[in-house]
Order: structure tokens, then C-alpha cells, then sequence
């Protein structure tokens, strides 16, 4: 009874699909092309469609690792863009899908860095789909795409062009802003930020233009603009590190424009080793040495590495302006040994291997007319201190004024008042002392041209 029952429908439904097969198969050719030819485009639309959403799937998952306009973590979802809309493209190029394709595509390869690809899309979309949907959006990414190869006159066209929408108004304005301070184009990110304020952007953007705004102010030396903008920012700043960010631009911004009672106050109680080393910096210029050598101590042998090699090496240079050269030595080896590779390791390591050789020139005692000399062409071409180079050189003719050194010495002094101090009183007294201590030297005939044509010029001119 169940075993019947169970194979009645398989019946029915072998007969129904005898009657379809029968139609079928009455069917005219003219009707069979009909259904095939409908069934193809049913199947090469489903297959296009499938591709696009595809691509469009992948662009906004990609999307989501991006962050202010940069993508954060590489991602495989805008590979399968690229793969999926040049598909689209290549098979369908007449599909009024075109130019949502070329844009995902363009920005696409704007997020993995590719900036040259991503410009060849971008600018089909802007000349060849004028009334694209994705005209904005393609302009604003162009101006991204020049800005990040630093071509900053196509950025700022771009961006100026995308500005003209109400979509990308203010992000394109914002974008300007960093075009112009990278650009050096202060004047500009001024007027452009000042606008954006005005507008009412959100705190976040408010924070970016503001933070722009005083590093350009800061940079042009417009120390008073810059503490206003940096002070309002810090107004809308919660976060502890952003704050301390501004806090520390603040300080450094009274340090720069000498107002170093406001610089103090401002750091007064603050024990965080970055405005610590402020307050150091800020001691060396008030002459206050002892009280930063002591800062700077504390703050290299409790923070970082490359902090601590930075702050070693500052160390190191108050101990060398003061010729305690084995400290000094110490503290540049210190910074080596803290960060090596880092900008303050190297010139720790060069600094520390020319006060070696001052330190062995300052110990020698044979040839000490030559050591002397020596040392003294350190602090002139190593060290780029030409009035410590000018006494040094003093001390060879003084101290040994019958030395082959010593006209050569006081030849030095006499070029490094011409060319570099441009003293021309002191230049013409360093040259009669030459000509008239060593007349027969070729030190001398080399000066002679320098006095006035009534100074008596015969000394040298006799071997």
C-alpha cells in the first residue's frame, strides 16, 4: 500500500514531462533560435551583472580598512576589484557600467600606492565620462594621486575642481591645506584654513586645519599667530597623547620666540621626559648649564633609545663647550651605544672620534707647534667654530713663534677675518703683523695685496 502510493506523483510527473518534451520537440527552428538566442543573453547578463556586483562587493569591504583616506593594512579585497572591473571593462565596454568600473579601478590602485595607474583611470573617467556620476569622486582622487607624488600643482587643480561640489567640499578644502603646507605655500593654506573654520566644520577636520594652521604659522616664524591656533586646538583636544602633543608645541613654540618666563611657567610641574628636555633646552639658553646638564642626565638614562641617544649627544655638547673632553667622550660613546644607527648615534660617533684627536693633539709632547696647529684646523673645519679655531691658531705663534707653523697660523687668522668675520680693520692688522714677523715667508707676499698702496710693502719682497 505505501509503495504504491509513493510512486503515484513519479507518474504524474514522468507524463507532464513527456507532454513539455513533445511541445519541445513541435517547436519551429524560427522559435528554437528564439529561446536559445534569449536563453544566451539571459545567461551573458547574469554572468555580467555577477561580475560588477562582485567588484562593487570587493571595493566596499577594501573600503572599510581605510582610514582618512588611506588604507591602513594591505588588502586582497582591492586586487579583486582590479581583477573584477578590468573584467567588466574588457568584455562589456560598451556597459553603461563603464565608468563606475574605471573609478573603482583608479581608486583602487590609489590605495595600494599604485599612483601612476591610478591617474591613467581616474583621468579616462574626468575626460571621457563627463557627466559620470563618478566625476567628483574621480577628481578628488586625482588631486590624492598628485599629492602623493608630490606633483602639487596637478593636486591643487584637481582639488580646487573638487571643492566645487557639495560632496567633497570641505574634505577636498582639508586636502589643499596639506597640498599648500608641503608645498611651502603658507599663504595660501592661511586663506584656505581660515575659510574652513569659519564654515563650521566638525572638531575632528577643526583639529587638522588648526594643527596645520600652527605648524605654518610656527615655520614662518609667526609665533604669536602660531600659540593662538596651537592654544585652540588644545581647547578641543581630549585625548591624553594628542594633548600632550600641543602642550609640547606650545612650549616649544614660547622657547623659539624667547619668551622663556612664559616657556617655564608653562612647563612648571610637568614630568613627562619630552618637556623635560624643553626645560633643558630652555636652561642652556638662560646660562643656567649646571641645572641642564642635571635635566638632561635624568631624562637619557630613563627614556627610549633614540631619545636617549639624542639627549647623550646634547649632554656630550654642553661638556665639550665646556673642554672637559673625557666626559664629553663619554657621553657621545653613551649616545653611540644607545642608538647607533639613529641621526644622534652617527654624529655622536663622529664627534666622539674628533675629540680623540683633539684629545691626543692636547697631550702631545714632542712635536707640539704641529699638534697645536692641528687642533686648531679641528675647531675650524670639523667643529665650524671659526672664533675658537682664531685662538687656537694664536697659540701657535705666540707659543712657538720661530716654528714652521707659525706664519702659517697666523696666515689662517688672517683668511678666516677676511672671508669669514669679513673684519676688514682686524684682516689688514692680522696682515702688517704677518709681514712684519715673517717677511720672507710666502705668507706674507700673499697678504701684501691687501694693505693700502702707501703701506710700506718691501719686507717681503727680499728672500
Amino acid at each position: 500500500m505505501t509503495n504504491f502510493k509513493s510512486q503515484e506523483p513519479n507518474s504524474k510527473n514522468q507524463k507532464l514531462n513527456k507532454r513539455i518534451f513533445l511541445g519541445i520537440c513541435n517547436l519551429k527552428l524560427g522559435s528554437w533560435i528564439l529561446v536559445l538566442g534569449s536563453w544566451f543573453l539571459l545567461v551573458v547578463q547574469c554572468a555580467y551583472f555577477n561580475t560588477f556586483y562582485n567588484a562593487q562587493n570587493s571595493f566596499r569591504q577594501g573600503k572599510k580598512l581605510v582610514v582618512h583616506d588611506t588604507l591602513k593594512t594591505d588588502s586582497e579585497f582591492f586586487d579583486k576589484t582590479i581583477e573584477k572591473t578590468t573584467a567588466v571593462i574588457i568584455k562589456h565596454p560598451n556597459s553603461r557600467y563603464v565608468d563606475d568600473a574605471l573609478f573603482m579601478m583608479g581608486a583602487s590602485y590609489y590605495y595600494k600606492g599604485d599612483y601612476r595607474r591610478a591617474l591613467e583611470k581616474l583621468d579616462f573617467v574626468v575626460l571621457n565620462y563627463p557627466a559620470s556620476k563618478f566625476q567628483d569622486d574621480a577628481l578628488y582622487y586625482k588631486g590624492l594621486a598628485h599629492y602623493q607624488q608630490e606633483k602639487f600643482g596637478g593636486a591643487i587643480i584637481a582639488l580646487k575642481q573638487a571643492q566645487e561640489s557639495k560632496q567633497y567640499r570641505v574634505k577636498a578644502m582639508i586636502a589643499l591645506c596639506y597640498v599648500y603646507f608641503k608645498d611651502h605655500n603658507y599663504l595660501s593654506l592661511t586663506e584656505v584654513a581660515g575659510d574652513l573654520i569659519k564654515e563650521g566644520i566638525d572638531k575632528k577636520e577643526k583639529r587638522w586645519v588648526l594643527d596645520l594652521l600652527g605648524e605654518a604659522q610656527f615655520k614662518q616664524a609667526f609665533y604669536e599667530n602660531a600659540l593662538v591656533s596651537f592654544h585652540e586646538l588644545l581647547s578641543i583636544t581630549r585625548l591624553k597623547e594628542d594633548r600632550r602633543e600641543v602642550t609640547l608645541k606650545i612650549a616649544e613654540t614660547y622657547l623659539e620666540m624667547g619668551d622663556y618666563d612664559r616657556c617655564q611657567e608653562f612647563l612648571e610641574g610637568q614630568a613627562d621626559l619630552e618637556f623635560k628636555s624643553i626645560l633643558a633646552d630652555l636652561n642652556v639658553k638662560l646660562g643656567d648649564v649646571p641645572r641642564a646638564k642635571e635635566l638632561y642626565f635624568d631624562i637619557a638614562i630613563n627614556s627610549s633609545f633614540d631619545f636617549s641617544a639624542e639627549t647623550f649627544y646634547k649632554l656630550a655638547e654642553l661638556y665639550k663647550t665646556d673642554d672637559s673632553l673625557e666626559q664629553a667622550i663619554a657621553y657621545y660613546d653613551s649616545s653611540v651605544g644607545r642608538a647607533p644607527m639613529s641621526e644622534y648615534g652617527v654624529k655622536a660617533k663622529k664627534m666622539g672620534d674628533i675629540l680623540r684627536k683633539v684629545d691626543i693633539f692636547s697631550k702631545e709632547t714632542e712635536a707640539t707647534d704641529r699638534a697645536q696647529f692641528l687642533l686648531a684646523e679641528i675647531y675650524f673645519v670639523e667643529f665650524g667654530d671659526p672664533a675658537r679655531a682664531m685662538t687656537e691658531y694664536g697659540k701657535v705663534y705666540t707659543n712657538f713663534p720661530q716654528s714652521e707653523w707659525a706664519a702659517k697660523a697666523k696666515y689662517a687668522q688672517f683668511w678666516i677675518s677676511k672671508d669669514i668675520f669679513k673684519n676688514d680693520s682686524l684682516t689688514q692688522s692680522l696682515a702688517r703683523d704677518l709681514l712684519n714677523s715673517y717677511p720672507n715667508s710666502k705668507y706674507a707676499k700673499m697678504v701684501s695685496i691687501f694693505l693700502p698702496p702707501d703701506e710700506d710693502n718691501k719686507g717681503w719682497s727680499e728672500e
